[in-house]
């Protein structure tokens, strides 16, 4: 009827008197490979959901007897996965915390570097944890938490990276994460659930230096992490959530980059903002030996913020032992690994030389074509030639790595670096960066033939002073037939007759019996008879 209220669901009335169970925190675990403290995680604070991130594949687990789809996870796990990249598989704000597990120390020490007691090992580990961190910031909520399973001091200078100088909280601490009350104890985890892969491998027994095992606690926020001018010089500038600490000035035509800027607009500022020094330095000078000092022109890394920063081991390390830098920046467990998940921090190497501007070549200078030279079909560029960097003369745009020659140039694009780079860009081989690279080796390759067809060409032939007519040792020489050693003495018969007939000056054969042992160069053909 007309006016009467509607009847009620009793169903929807206790739904709505029922209040609703407050969702679980989301926690996203990374490091722990062989995924069994994940599982004990989960099995001690069954109040979160734990979700698990690997880097080896289903197969590498089985293979090994690990359960690579643990049930009390409930299929939250995600294997080969790139540590550096974790920010573009998970969407934003997915997360409420993340633990990072032993982080860096389950990789096998790279072969360039040798063994994990050494600066460049510390180093390597402190820019994983700080690329994990940044790509992170992605997916966490606002204001979140990191969870750092890590051993105590005292045991970690037992391990074979105790040398090494890791300082793990203190990075943290430099990448603007603040200390706060531990929200997980390592005590409550049930036994067997703590058995990591170290350096490459699982260890048949549980190293002591991993019996002082904490859980820390940190609060992280979603701005870009600051880091000096001098250490954001070393990235990538493509990089995301960077900033730099103890930026210059905004100034009149050159404004201040926004905080969500790329890396590269925020080192561009910090060019404009030195241009003018820049100018006093390399610009042409008005007195004789002015001099300009060049000191802080970049800001000196200060103690507290150097631990990205490169160590002087690096200086050290030779082209022959380590061709680039970032071969000591690869982060692989396994032989048989994904290389969809082979983590690979992109570093400039401190070791390169400054790039040189020269001026352009004149354009006469191409030597005219050698008489038997070979001469190839000259191809054209499709772009201009890039400058040199020092002596290095060939530049790979792929690999971004510079070589002194073409052997070196030929012998990088059979390395595995090389082949890797080029598996990950289909368009490489097609493009006009090869072609360019190609047409610099085959033009040197052709320079190098021409000049050893020209020393060849200047060299001695026939009849010259190395040749087979030698004036001195030749045929028809002083040790010829009829020379002055010639058979006949002066026991001959009818005295010291013979016939000689010397050799032409420029190598004639000397022919004739000479019974005074001579003959040989005369000079001409000659009889006579000495009475």
């Amino acid at each position: 009827m007309a006016g009467e209220a509607p009847a009620l669901d009793p169903n929807a009335e206790a739904e709505a008197a029922t209040p609703s169970q407050p969702s679980k925190k989301k926690v996203l675990v990374l490091g722990d490979e062989n995924l069994l403290f994940s599982c004990g995680l989960q099995e001690a604070y069954p109040e979160v959901e734990v979700t698990a991130v690997t880097v080896l594949a289903r197969q590498n687990l089985d293979a090994r007897e690990f359960n690579s789809l643990p049930p009390v996870l409930k299929g939250r796990v995600r294997h080969m996965m790139d540590p550096t990249k974790i920010g573009k598989n998970f969407s934003a704000s997915s997360f409420d915390s993340l633990l990072l597990f032993l982080p860096g120390l389950s990789f096998a020490v790279p072969k360039e570097l040798g063994t994990a007691d050494r600066p460049m090992y510390a180093y390597r580990t402190h820019h994983f944890v700080f690329h994990v961190l940044r790509t992170a910031k992605q997916i966490l909520k606002g204001e979140s938490k990191l969870h750092l399973v890590w051993p105590e001091e005292t045991g970690l200078m037992s391990s074979p990276c105790g040398a090494a100088g890791i300082e793990m909280l203190q990075l943290l601490k430099f990448l603007g994460c603040k200390p706060t009350q531990a929200q997980f104890s390592f005590n409550k985890l049930k036994a067997g659930h703590f058995w990591p892969f170290l350096f490459g491998e699982v260890p048949k027994e549980l190293p002591e230096w991993l019996h002082g095992v904490q859980i820390h606690a940190f609060s992280v926020d979603s701005r870009p992490i600051e880091i000096p001018l001098a250490v954001a010089l070393q990235l990538h500038p493509d990089v995301e959530l960077v900033s730099i600490k103890d930026a210059s000035p905004a100034e009149e035509g050159n404004a201040l980059p926004a905080e969500s800027a790329s890396l590269k607009a925020k080192l561009v500022h910090e060019a404009l903002a030195r241009k003018n020094r820049l100018k006093d330095l390399y610009g042409r000078k008005d007195g004789a030996d002015q001099a300009i000092a060049v000191f802080n022109l970049i800001k000196e890394t200060a103690d507290q913020d150097s631990l990205l920063s490169v160590p002087l081991e690096v200086f050290m390390i030779s082209f022959d032992e380590v061709p680039h830098i970032g071969q000591c920046m690869r982060f692989q467990i396994l032989e048989d690994q994904a290389a969809v998940s082979v983590a690979v921090v992109e570093i400039l190497d401190p070791r390169l030389p400054t790039r040189i501007a020269r001026p352009a070549a004149p354009a006469n200078t191409v030597p005219p074509p050698l008489m038997g030279a070979i001469i190839p079909a000259t191809r054209k560029r499709t772009r201009p030639k890039e400058e040199e960097w020092g002596e290095m003369k060939f530049y790979c745009p792929l690999t971004k790595i510079s070589t002194l020659t073409v052997e070196k140039m030929r012998s990088h694009m059979q390395s595995d670096l090389y082949k890797r780079f080029a598996a990950r860009d289909p368009g490489w081989e097609v493009s006009d960066e090869k072609k360019d690279l190609v047409i610099d080796l085959e033009e040197a390759e052709a320079e190098e033939q021409a000049k050893r067809a020209k020393r060849m060409a200047s060299g001695t032939g026939k009849g010259s002073a190395k040749g087979k007519a030698k004036s001195d040792k030749g045929k028809g020489g002083d040790k010829g037939k009829g020379g002055d050693k010639g058979k006949g003495g002066d026991k001959g018969k009818g005295g010291d007759k013979g016939k000689g007939e010397g050799g032409k000056s420029g190598g004639g054969k000397s022919k004739g019996k000479s019974k005074d042992k001579g003959g040989g160069k005369s000079g001409g053909e000659g009889k006579g008879k000495r009475y």
